[in-house]
């Protein structure tokens, strides 16, 4: 993931990297709600696209805040790397091939359960289980996720790209109540100052 997470700042086009101010990290599932299948999509947002979405909402504009820091606003523009199971089969491979190997050597995989003839019992039971191995397996992608945030950071890898630090900002859309905690471990915490004083704003 370190590797892919650098090659993937290395593609940031090189005439909008003075305008970027944020590096987004969206977590998602090759079937939404398949943890077993996560991928993480690297992408951007630039200070031109902000003015171009607050001038095109017109009056009364959104919050310039909210435009800056909520993904519902961000173009999402992640063809500078897909990292695991993708939703196209040529995304990674070979991330995907070794997230497998991995959760399955951690005891983490499951095979889909068939309850459809199991008395209600044994269903119950097998929605707990796989409710606590899909909670160990958000956990180990998010800590893989914010260990390579951590190191764009602590290795240079941000400023040595866009001649200074930015956000990583990691969100999945099905987990809103995660954001703040996923952007606080993803970041030192100057970086990441501006983006929790309007987050925190929000919640007030």
């Amino acid at each position: 993931m370190r590797r892919a997470g650098e090659r993937a700042l290395e593609s940031l086009p090189a005439p909008l990297r003075p305008e970027i101010y944020v590096i987004s990290f969206r977590i998602w599932r090759h079937d939404s709600l398949d943890w077993r299948r996560p991928y993480l999509a690297i992408g951007y947002n630039t200070e031109s696209e902000v003015r171009r979405v607050l001038a095109e909402h017109g009056d009364p504009a959104p919050d310039p805040g909210e435009v800056r820091w909520s993904y519902a606003y961000w173009p999402l523009d992640e063809t500078t790397g897909v990292v695991g199971h993708g939703p196209e089969p040529a995304d990674d491979p070979v991330g995907a091939a070794l997230h497998l190997a991995e959760i399955r050597e951690l005891g983490l995989w499951y095979e889909d359960f068939d309850d459809s003839d199991a008395p209600d019992d044994e269903t119950a039971e097998d929605d707990a289980e796989q409710e606590a191995r899909d909670d160990l397996l958000i956990a180990h992608f998010d800590d893989a996720c914010l260990d390579l945030a951590r190191h764009l950071h602590t290795s240079g890898k941000l400023t040595e790209v866009l001649g200074r630090t930015v956000p990583v900002l990691p969100f999945d859309m099905y987990r809103a109540e995660d954001l703040d905690r996923l952007a606080e471990a993803a970041n030192p915490p100057e970086v990441i100052v501006d983006y929790l004083s309007w987050a925190r704003a929000q919640e007030g």
